[in-house]
């Protein structure tokens, strides 16, 4: 007789998973574990389980076009398990992992099937965390507990070799005669690897067995593959009815009729666990009567397409039933741990003989698991369908609308989960230091959790945990707390804003910076977002400093440092991933996130000026501009001035020097009077401009214009060139302005200068910038701006604070100021940047532009303005105080 067709039960070959990692191959197994030796006594269940649970990578797979997210596949649990005892026995590492699964250690995504050594059968860790009595910062004490016989050391001292000793129960005697008794429980575990399958299954005699053998015989060997595939839909969906009945019967109805949960969250807590059970119950029962009823008219089924196709376009309660099911499961658990009767009740009715052996999470899952099996029970029928037949029309058109269904579901449930999440993280969320505290605005439209994952504090198996969250806009490290069954997350270190952080830096590195670059004394930046900190002394999460060689790292070791890099930079944060496979996932939704931000449209062109690593540590550059309509540019190094060509079809190009001069800060040109100014080592020098064209060795004398300078500014005022030259101290600040006019007669005479002195400006402070617009100076002290009339003989006459409005915070050291196309003003500190009209009183008064980093300089193209840290430059938009881009150094 035939058999009944097997080809859809759970985890068939047919079956598609994709994971979004790579897992070690089966025949790697006993390669690695003879290279790789394990510290643990592998005969504690609990050391495995810690072990496993470490080493594990989870992912994102796919199994019956369904998505399961934090996952993995039965093949990598016992290749995992087979390395951490150190064996080549599948069969043993099968058992072990299987004696894990029985005490809810991990479960199958369907909670239908053990342990299988297949990738094609996924399974999930158990969330523990409703478990009483826990302590969610050490893991260690939930984690399964038993003995395993077979690898337990023998007793007898001197029994050291590889055969038994005189003891008549030395380990080793029982592994010598346990292979057969291995086979017989892979065996007959296999035979039961679907529990409320087999269980079913025993009320379902073949199809053949039901049809006359006259009738049968008359059949081609494709069309009684086809009767069985179409028997198996049939009988498949009577199980599953039957599924939702029990959950109708024995959950719903008795929890609404009792008073087992309390009348105020009652209807909440239905409504969360099973609401759309109903309606996708009246829809299936229609379906299996129109079934049953076609089955009824003959043995021998004809069509069945045109019943699908009509029933399968009333599908869009499994999109809002998926799509609930990660806060259902939450809600379930989080009343199971606050009401004692309402756990007792789940414990009494599991155990009952109706629930077939099945938890109750395992029959709300039945519903999306079975959406996704409908197009694999399609598809068979399909596979053995003749031409010319009509399902052949009818079937693919319900697959289509089936894979529609289950696309929307995935989509659905990820939006659901996230948006569950950030509620759930929003609503119990709190900071340890009051200063830290921040508005993370968890609950707007677009906010979503790119990362979530635990990290401990120092490298050692006990240390304490983080929870670790990497939103699309702040990365936060928190200590979890379990509070009256609710999560609360207490935020440990300062939030770090991707803005403001490595976070969304250009690129990523495995490796700390170089430490033969290094200058002694200097303080190395780190050039990655996330990126391990190999340090030999990095232990309870303390900063280290970033200089340190990657070699020192210990092994074993996978650390993971976090560094702020905006106005209050830090050293990086050290905290410890278990494996190299769950630091990995880390790196690599970085770099994801790194990609994406690239790949918007750049407000300004990037292009190369000086090849990488011309100038090293040891030759700082210090100033940067351009001239000549920004075809040639000047570079004031450590060791001088040095000239270069911008050429956009070969960007990087090679500046040479001109000038020799020792810590060259700044250099301005005035090609107006044909003027080049530098200051270097705190003294201004004024040279012709076309020494450009010179060598080092030909350099001209230049004329010194004043010394003890720290700096100095070029700008426009009254509609002429004027140099600012301060002369501080603490107490005052004498400001010579020079006017710069046309050489005459330079080459003959040495005195002559470019460069008339017109005024000395008196500030009765320290004087930390100077900037002029059309009319007036504007001079940065530490008693706040000053405006100067550059207008009046008198120096100082109209002297004035600016807005009152603002509460300047001290010292602020940096200003620029740049007119817009609206004659305003748009002035630029080191902390912020606002708008003032031209009498110096502020605009706009809710529009403020706080900077991520501790700008040095700035510079203005409407509508834009570009904010020059010693990290990175920050873009933002004048109008919409937006930040449009970081770029990172």
């Amino acid at each position: 007789m035939a058999q009944r067709s097997q080809s859809f039960a759970y985890g068939t070959k047919s079956a598609t998973t994709a994971s979004a990692t790579t897992t070690i191959a089966a025949n790697t197994a006993t390669t690695t574990a003879v290279k790789r030796k394990s510290n643990i006594y592998s005969a504690l269940l609990s050391k495995i389980a810690i072990e496993l649970r470490q080493r594990i990578t989870l992912a994102d797979h796919i199994k019956d076009d369904i998505e399961y997210k934090n996952t993995f596949d039965g093949k990598q649990v016992v290749d995992k398990i087979a390395l951490i005892v150190q064996t080549s026995d599948r069969k043993l590492a099968l058992r072990i992992g299987r004696m894990l699964s029985a005490q809810r250690f991990f479960h199958d995504v369907s909670y239908e099937t053990q342990l299988v050594d297949s990738s094609i059968y996924l399974y999930e860790f158990t969330n523990r965390t409703f478990e009483h009595n826990v302590d969610v910062t050490n893991n260690n004490q939930i984690i399964p507990n038993g003995i395993i016989v077979d690898l337990t050391h023998c007793y007898v001292p001197t029994c050291w070799d590889l055969k038994p000793c005189y003891s008549p129960i030395c380990p080793k005697r029982f592994t010598q005669s346990s292979e057969s008794f291995s086979n017989l429980f892979v065996s007959l575990s296999s035979s039961k690897s679907t529990i409320a399958k087999s269980k079913s299954a025993l009320h379902h005699d073949y199809w053949a067995d039901g049809v006359e053998k006259s009738i049968y015989d008359s059949l081609s060997k494709t069309e009684r593959k086809r009767q069985e595939n179409l028997y198996e839909l049939i009988y498949t969906e009577k199980d599953y009815v039957q599924s939702l009945e029990y959950l109708q019967n024995m959950w719903i109805k008795p929890l609404t009729e009792r008073p087992i949960i309390p009348a105020s969250r009652k209807e909440t807590l239905l409504r969360k666990v099973f609401g759309g059970i109903e309606e996708i119950y009246k829809i299936n029962i229609r379906l299996l009567q129109a079934l049953q009823e076609r089955q009824s008219q003959h043995s021998i089924i004809h069509q069945v397409g045109d019943i699908l196709l009509d029933f399968v376009i009333e599908f869009e309660p499994y999109i809002s039933y998926g799509s609930k099911q990660y806060e259902a499961k939450f809600a379930l658990e989080n009343e199971r741990f606050i009401n004692p009767n309402f756990d007792a009740f789940v414990e009494a009715t599991e155990r009952h003989p109706d629930s077939l052996k099945l938890e109750l999470n395992g029959y709300l899952t039945k519903p999306t698991t079975r959406l996704g099996r409908y197009t694999l029970l399609f598809n068979e029928i399909l596979k053995h369908t003749p031409a010319d037949h009509p399902d052949l029309e009818d079937l693919p058109k319900a697959v289509t609308i089936i894979k529609r269904f289950l696309s929307r579901v995935n989509a659905e449930t990820g939006k659901a989960k996230n948006r569950f999440d950030l509620e759930r993280i929003h609503y119990n969320l709190s900071f340890k230091y009051k200063a830290d505290e921040v508005n993370l605005d968890l609950l707007a439209k677009n906010r979503s959790i790119v990362k979530q994952g635990t990290l401990k504090k120092s490298a050692q198996l006990e240390s304490v945990e983080y929870q670790v969250i990497l939103f699309d806009h702040y990365l936060v490290i928190a200590k979890l707390k379990i509070i009256n069954g609710t999560e609360r997350y207490v935020i440990q270190k300062r939030v770090t804003s991707k803005r403001s952080s490595t976070l969304v830096l250009p690129y990523l590195t495995m490796n700390t910076p170089n430490p033969m670059m290094a200058v002694p004394g200097a303080q190395l930046r780190a050039s990655t977002d996330i990126g391990p900190y190999l340090h030999q002394n990095t232990n309870n999460g303390s900063p280290i400093n970033g200089s340190n060689s990657s070699s020192s790292t210990k092994p074993n070791q996978y650390p993971i440092a976090f560094q702020h890099l905006g106005r209050s930079t830090s050293a990086p944060y050290i905290l410890f991933a278990p494996s190299h496979a769950t630091r990995k996932p880390w790196f690599e939704k970085i770099r994801a996130q790194q990609e994406a931000k690239n790949k918007r449209s750049p407000v300004f062109e990037m292009v190369s000026s000086v090849l990488e690593h011309q100038f090293i540590v040891l030759n700082k550059i210090h100033h940067f501009i351009t001239f000549n309509g920004g075809q040639q540019y000047l570079l004031a190094a450590d060791d001088g001035v040095y000239v270069g060509h911008h050429n956009y079809r070969h960007a990087e190009t090679t500046p040479h020097k001109v000038l020799s001069l020792e810590k060259v800060t700044q250099i301005q040109t005035i090609e107006s009077t044909e003027t080049l100014l530098v200051l270097a080592d705190r003294t201004l020098w004024e040279y012709p401009l076309d020494i450009v064209n010179g060598k080092p060795e030909t350099q001209p004398r230049g004329r010194l214009v004043q010394t003890h300078v720290p700096f100095f500014y070029v700008g426009t005022c009254l509609k002429r060139t004027m140099v600012c030259v301060p002369k501080i101290s603490t107490l005052r600040s004498v400001i010579t302005v020079f006017e710069a006019v046309k050489r005459t007669d330079l080459i003959n005479s040495n005195n002559n200068s470019s460069m008339a002195a017109i005024k000395d400006t008196y500030v009765p402070s320290e004087a930390y910038a100077v900037e002029l617009s059309a009319s007036m100076m504007l001079i940065t002290s530490s008693r706040g701006m000053i405006m100067v009339d550059m207008r009046t003989d008198q120096p100082q006459r109209e002297e004035k604070e600016v807005s009152s409005s603002l509460n300047l915070r001290q010292p602020i050291k940096r200003i620029a100021i740049f007119r817009t196309p609206r004659n305003h003003y748009f002035i630029c500190y080191d902390e912020y940047a606002f708008y003032i009209d031209s009498k110096g009183n502020r605009l706009f008064t809710k529009f403020l532009i706080e900077w991520e980093g501790t700008p040095e300089s700035f510079a203005f193209c409407y509508p834009y303005v570009m904010a020059f840290d010693a990290s990175f430059i920050e873009i933002r938009n004048v109008i919409t105080v937006s930040a449009q881009r970081m770029l990172f150094f």
